[in-house]
């Protein structure tokens, strides 16, 4: 009854999107499950093998352990991505051009300023001073600090 449920609707999304689109959809999402969580699976496995010795205390042969756990966790790792690939299959949407054109320009439109109407906008920085150490921004050729940063110099 509910693989009938899940047949049916993935017919309906079939006959919304093109057999194109759909097959490329599986595509990504697929190779998108299978290394997301392969990498996790190999994560484990490390784990696993950091782990396994611990096992010979307990009256087991690690290697055998080893074995029996990591087809386990391979099988998971299998039922995992298929189910997770089917769940997105079936809940994914598809944006269209114009939804990603409307997203766009209200991002643009976020980052150039305040859309509020108030005065606010970016915020401008001033040039940095010069250091004590820099030259002089006058054009002497002297350190900032011993021409006109220097206070002495400023009644003169």
């Amino acid at each position: 009854m509910l693989i009938n449920r899940g047949h049916e609707r993935y017919e309906a999304r079939e006959k919304e999107f093109t057999p194109e689109i759909m097959r490329s959809l599986e595509h990504m999402i697929l190779l998108r499950n299978v290394d997301t969580f392969w990498m996790d699976h190999i994560d484990a496995m490390e784990e696993l093998k950091r782990g396994i010795n611990l096992r010979a205390y307990g009256n087991q042969d690690p290697v055998v352990a080893y074995r029996m756990e990591s087809y386990d966790m391979f099988d998971e790792m299998s039922n995992s991505i298929r189910e997770n690939t089917v769940r997105q299959m079936l809940t994914v949407r598809i944006r269209s051009e114009e939804d990603t054109k409307r997203e766009q320009a209200a991002k643009v439109t976020s980052e150039s300023g305040a859309s509020d109407g108030s005065e606010k906008g970016r915020t401008v920085r001033k040039k940095a001073a010069p250091g004590p150490n820099d030259p002089c921004p006058c054009g002497s050729g002297k350190k900032y600090k011993k021409c006109c940063g220097n206070p002495a110099n400023h009644g003169k």
